[in-house]
């Protein structure tokens, strides 16, 4: 289906927030992906983005600390980490870098790992035993997959210090499953399970029993997807499934009532997400299921993508979009790439983006949400409109049509696929109105680039938005 072009709400500050109740965004550190955050948000932990993308622990008074124990083979994963700050779950190295295994760290003690022993079927995959993608929030519990010997497939599982490594198990013979995230005291375990023809089908593990979370159709999308987040209470997960209709891979929650999950809520999906390869996939929910954050792939690759913001009132709008419509207007040479950590109660966002100018660094942000009560409705905003490149895929020159609902300062650049600028089509201030300019795809020297992929990227001081260009010679 074609893509239509995404239409993204310029930062009008149209809601008037409650008096002392402001939204405000902040960097906090350089170098890392915050992924885990404690309860009261004092405490991240992530990856590193450089060198060997391992674990770390941040604090506002410490700063960004490398927990070592990088790992080298068969690199997979998600750093979890306990309620209050001190315990930390994750994918590691052996001392020697070896094998890859999961690990535990503590404040005290620093890393137990985790494999082996293993479950009885066991082995090791490219070097690698298994893979840490959560911690229940008492700290006992870390939970993701280990790898069968002789399968060439991954089982969820979890650990505790009395069991070991134990096999979650899935629902076909010799098919592969994964746990991505637990609740408080590990009850509510969620991930996904592998159906006979392949796609990954949401599911949760409750009390050690597995539980189908969609109504799965075989040789069809719908029901397709997976599980990632979950309140500490287990009542409520989110993730994504193929909606059958849309052919989208929308947003989706699951409610427990009466000690059951109902049936699949559709909570939708970032515009401009191309149906049946866009993907909206959240990171995390507040305890209250108000609000949900994650980040959009467009086209189901990691270049083209956003952070978003999911709440009853607003649906899921781009980050950009959020924060401006309450009155923070984010430096439009930064791209936020994920919300990826929220605390249970909603007030604390963190996210990682990265700078469109050199050195192209990539940085950690705080967002405070001091009233989430208080966060208004959508209303009608004016839009800032770019259409898909024309022709594109092309060889020689393409078409770039966007509109401005207002004036404004505009910058419309291209990049590489790496983020690095590659020639600047426009930069200055500019009346309302529609624009048509033409990329030769030369860059600023005036050399043909290479064949790959590109992106337009308009930025304003009211929003940004970006389109992928495919060059071909």
């Amino acid at each position: 289906m074609k893509l239509q072009a995404a239409l993204l709400a310029t930062g009008l500050a149209l809601f008037a927030a409650p008096a002392g109740a402001t939204v405000t965004f902040e960097y906090v550190f350089d170098g890392g992906y915050p992924l885990a955050v404690s309860n009261d948000g004092s405490v991240v932990a992530g990856n590193l983005a450089n060198g060997g993308y391992g674990p770390f622990r941040w604090t506002q008074a410490t700063g960004l600390i490398p927990l070592g124990r990088v790992a080298h083979l068969g690199i997979g994963g998600t750093p979890g980490m306990s309620s209050d700050g001190t315990r930390i779950a994750s994918t590691i190295g052996s001392l020697d870098s070896s094998y890859t295994t999961q690990g535990l760290w503590t404040l005290v003690s620093g890393w137990q790992e985790l494999m082996p022993p293993m479950p009885p079927d066991g082995g090791s995959t490219d070097g690698s035993y298994g893979n840490v993608w959560g911690l229940s929030g008492d700290g006992t519990t870390p939970v993701g997959l280990y790898w069968r010997q002789g399968f060439g497939r991954a089982h969820a599982s979890k650990w505790t210090q009395a069991t070991g490594v134990v096999d979650l198990g899935g629902t076909v013979t010799g098919q592969s499953s994964r746990a991505n995230c637990v609740n408080y005291d590990a009850s509510v375990i969620a991930g996904w399970v592998e159906t006979p023809t392949g796609p990954w089908r949401p599911a949760a593990w409750v009390n050690g029993s597995a539980v189908l979370l969609t109504s799965y159709v075989d040789e069809s999308i719908a029901g397709s997807g997976e599980a990632r987040a979950v309140t500490q209470n287990g009542d409520i997960i989110v993730g994504f499934s193929s909606d059958p209709v849309s052919q989208q891979r929308a947003l989706s929650m699951w409610k427990r009532t009466a000690g059951v999950f109902g049936p699949t809520q559709i909570l939708g999906w970032i515009d401009g997400s191309e149906p049946g390869y866009g993907k909206t996939i959240p990171y995390g929910v507040s305890e209250d299921g108000r609000i949900v954050v994650g980040y959009a792939s467009y086209y189901g690759d990691p270049f083209d993508v956003a952070g978003f913001v999911w709440t009853q009132e607003t649906g899921v709008v781009d980050a950009n979009t959020f924060l401006a419509n309450n009155g923070v207007f984010v430096d439009p040479n930064f791209s936020i790439t994920a919300l990826s950590a929220m605390t249970p109660d909603g007030t604390k966002i963190f996210g990682y983006g990265q700078m469109l100018v050199a050195p192209f660094t990539r940085r950690a942000f705080r967002i405070t949400m001091p009233n989430l009560v208080a966060v208004p409705p959508a209303t009608a905003t004016a839009k800032l409109e770019m259409s898909a490149a024309s022709p594109n895929p092309s060889s020689s020159s393409c078409r770039l049509d966007f509109m401005l609902a207002n004036p404004s300062n505009a910058d419309l650049s291209i990049f590489d696929a790496a983020g690095r600028r590659v020639v600047t089509l426009l930069h200055g201030d500019l009346p309302a109105g529609r624009r048509s300019l033409t990329w030769t795809g030369r860059d600023a020297t005036g050399q043909t680039v290479a064949a790959g992929v590109y992106f337009a990227h308009l930025s304003t001081r009211e929003g940004a938005v970006s389109r992928r260009i495919i060059r071909v010679n």
